[in-house]
């Protein structure tokens, strides 16, 4: 039967016949088997799982959008009637005892690969392909790239389905936190890495490596809730979706919506500087206290009490164009001391009861609603600020006011 010949680095895993290469997106397409649903009933295909089109479509916006982009291997099979695998004898390359040998995969034409992990991104690939001119861009800068395909010779349909398992075990998804700080396309990260340079606060405070700080952990907060929380000081919380709010926040770098970078930045420092000055965080900052010991004795570095905070100072500085700074500053009169009772507790125990505290066992509440409705509290405390009566009386305003009242019933 015709073959074709395809380069490869030829490797033994598992006891297994391993082949490692590159192809052309625009040919590998031609050359994959549609993939089946899985069925653990079946013995003749060993099936995936069903194909996200949300994912898929993703891949396809970055693939389009990215000039410089990277994906990983699909892991591709077939059978040992359908490739053979011949070592080289390259003059000067020792291959007997080399894990590599540089060598040629001889393939019958017309045998389809079987994909066993890395549909989204040949679906991604094919998509291309098949809805673009053969003169646009993208499929041009499709063509002329590979994708890393690691060909594996493997007969047993259970055998493949086993792999696609362990693959999935093996490979640890990086936090939240620690994909956020990397990926520097998006404004709203490279806007944080610099700020942690500007705001005593954050002075070697953020983690990276873990969504939650410990108990014992010298950092205050994580990357992922710094990012959360400025994101609310920034666009609110008209989002339901952490894409479109990203979208939102990212724009305010970008001069899409309503303020410059520079607006947007120095907002920002604003919010956080003045944090920063709020009694218990002034402690850590002037090294009184370290920060496992803040953490013990308030709710301040919850991820709820901050959203909680954030989002009452943007509706306090949007919708009454309070400046963040007296925002913040408001709520310094606000204990937010951990109270050491487990029931019964009461807004004279916390302002937080009932609302991010449950009354009844005195732990935190997670959730949107939880921190919506501490916010409105919050609001009110800003509101009710001497100061803040001031600035809002010069505007024929007091927080008695409907316009007040809406702001706050609106936040909860």
């Amino acid at each position: 039967m015709p073959k074709i010949h395809i380069p490869v680095i030829g490797y033994q895993q598992g006891g297994r016949q391993m082949l490692v290469t590159a192809m052309s997106p625009v040919d590998l397409v031609r050359m994959v088997s549609k993939p089946e649903a899985w069925d653990p009933v079946k013995t003749s295909v060993h099936g995936n799982r069903p194909r996200d089109p949300k994912h898929l479509q993703g891949i396809v916006k970055y693939l389009v959008e990215e000039e410089h982009f990277v994906l990983g291997a699909a892991v591709l099979y077939l059978t040992s009637k359908e490739a053979s695998f011949t070592p080289a004898e390259l003059p000067g390359v020792t291959t007997e005892s080399d894990a590599a040998k540089i060598g040629t995969l001889s393939v019958d034409i017309g045998a389809k690969f079987d994909i066993g992990d890395g549909q989204h991104r040949i679906g991604a690939h094919e998509h291309i392909v098949s809805t673009r001119d053969d003169d646009d861009p993208v499929l041009d800068r499709l063509a002329r790239s590979g994708q890393p395909m690691i060909i594996v010779i493997e007969d047993s349909p259970k055998r493949r389905a086993q792999d696609f398992t362990d693959l999935q075990r093996n490979v640890k998804t990086p936090t939240a936190s620690l994909a956020q700080s990397m990926d520097r396309r998006q404004p709203i990260n490279r806007e944080l890495s610099e700020l942690f340079e500007v705001v005593p606060l954050f002075n070697d405070r953020v983690e990276y490596f873990k969504d939650n700080p410990g108990k014992l952990s010298s950092k205050l907060f994580s990357f992922k809730t710094v990012r959360y929380v400025s994101g609310l000081l920034l666009v609110g919380n008209g989002y339901r979706s952490p894409a479109t709010m990203d979208k939102a926040v990212n724009a305010k770098f970008e001069g899409l919506i309503d303020s410059n970078a520079d607006g947007a930045r120095e907002k920002l420092i604003e919010f956080w500087t003045a944090l920063g000055e709020l009694v218990r965080f002034a402690d850590i900052v002037d090294g009184e206290i370290k920060a496992p010991e803040l953490r013990e004795a308030t709710y301040l570095t919850s991820a709820g009490v901050l959203y909680a905070i954030a989002f009452a100072v943007y509706q306090a500085n949007t919708g009454l164009k309070i400046p963040i700074t007296d925002a913040v500053r408001a709520l310094d009169k606000v204990s937010f001391d951990r109270t050491p009772k487990t029931a019964d507790i009461t807004t004279e125990d916390t302002v937080f009861a009932g609302n991010l505290i449950d009354p009844e066992t005195g732990k935190l509440q997670a959730g949107r609603t939880a921190w919506e409705t501490a916010a409105a509290v919050l609001l009110t405390v800003i509101c009710e600020d001497p100061h803040i009566n001031e600035l809002l009386e010069a505007r024929g305003l007091s927080k008695e006011d409907e316009e007040v009242d809406q702001l706050a019933s609106e936040s909860a």
